[in-house]
C-alpha cells in the first residue's frame, strides 16, 4: 500500500518496445512534473517494480539510465532519490527531438482541455487562488533560466486546474503537466519562447481578476497557439542544422 513517503506510481503507460524506455519516461515525466519533486525518495525497488508491472532488472535499466542524465541519486545502501537539481532542458528537449508525433498530440491535447479549464477557473477562482498565480508570474518574470522558466509554467498551469475547485479537474492539470511536459520545455529553450509564456499568463490572469469566463477561454487559446508556433518555429530551425 501507498503512504505518504512511497506513493504508488504506476501502472506503466507502454509505448515503446523496450521496456526500460518506458520506465524511464514515465518516472522523467513524473520527476519533471513535480509529481516526484527534488530529494524525494523513490520506493524500494521491490516495491517500485510491483507498482509498475515490472521487472526488477527492466527497472534497473530504467532507473540507470535517469541517473545517467542527472535526475537521480543513486547510492548503495540508500536507494533511489530525485535529484536536487533537474536539468529539464538539456534531457526533455531531447526526447521531443526524438517522437515529433508527441509535440503534435500534445499541441491538440492542451487546445481541447486548457480553455475550459480556464473558463472555469474565471467563474470561481478565489482571491487565495489569484495570489498564487500573481505569485508564479512575477517569478517568471524575473527568471533567465530555461529550466526554471519551464518549472514555472508547469506551476502555472497546474494551480490554474487547481483554482476550478474540482478536484477531478484539478488532478488532470497535473496530468497533463506530466502528459505534455516535454513540449512544455521545448517551447522554454529560447527567449521568444519563454518571454510569450509569460505574456500569455498575464493575458489569463487579468481574465481571471475581471472574472470575465469568456476572456479567460480566448486568452488560453491564443496563448497556446503562440507556444504552439514558436516550438514549431525551434524544430524546424533545428531540423534543417542537422
Amino acid at each position: 500500500m501507498a503512504d505518504a513517503a512511497h506513493p504508488v506510481l504506476g501502472p506503466l503507460p507502454r509505448s515503446s518496445p523496450h521496456v526500460a524506455d518506458d520506465i524511464a519516461r514515465h518516472l522523467e515525466r513524473l520527476i519533471v512534473s513535480g509529481a516526484l519533486p527534488p530529494g524525494r525518495a523513490l520506493p524500494p525497488e521491490r516495491a517500485l517494480a510491483l507498482d509498475l508491472g515490472v521487472s526488477r532488472n527492466a527497472l534497473r535499466e530504467g532507473l540507470t539510465r535517469l541517473a545517467g542524465l542527472g535526475l537521480l541519486d543513486r547510492r548503495q545502501g540508500s536507494g533511489n532519490r530525485v535529484s536536487r537539481t533537474i536539468p529539464l532542458t538539456a534531457t526533455l528537449a531531447d526526447g521531443l527531438r526524438a517522437a515529433p508525433a508527441e509535440f503534435e498530440h500534445s499541441a491538440e491535447f492542451r487546445s481541447v482541455i486548457e480553455p475550459r479549464i480556464a473558463r472555469l477557473a474565471a467563474e470561481r477562482i478565489d482571491p487565495t487562488g489569484l495570489t498564487a498565480l500573481g505569485e508564479l508570474l512575477t517569478d517568471a518574470d524575473r527568471e533567465t533560466d530555461s529550466d526554471r522558466s519551464a518549472a514555472l509554467d508547469i506551476a502555472f498551469h497546474t494551480a490554474l486546474a487547481q483554482a476550478t475547485g474540482n478536484p477531478l479537474l484539478a488532478t488532470l492539470g497535473q496530468l497533463i503537466a506530466s502528459w505534455t511536459v516535454e513540449a512544455r520545455v521545448f517551447s522554454h529553450l529560447e527567449d521568444e519562447g519563454r518571454t510569450l509564456s509569460r505574456t500569455g499568463h498575464g493575458r489569463i490572469l487579468a481574465a481571471l481578476r475581471a472574472g470575465d469566463a469568456e476572456a479567460a477561454d480566448y486568452a488560453m487559446r491564443i496563448h497556446l497557439a503562440e507556444i504552439r508556433d514558436v516550438i514549431e518555429k525551434v524544430r524546424t530551425a533545428e531540423a534543417s542544422e542537422i
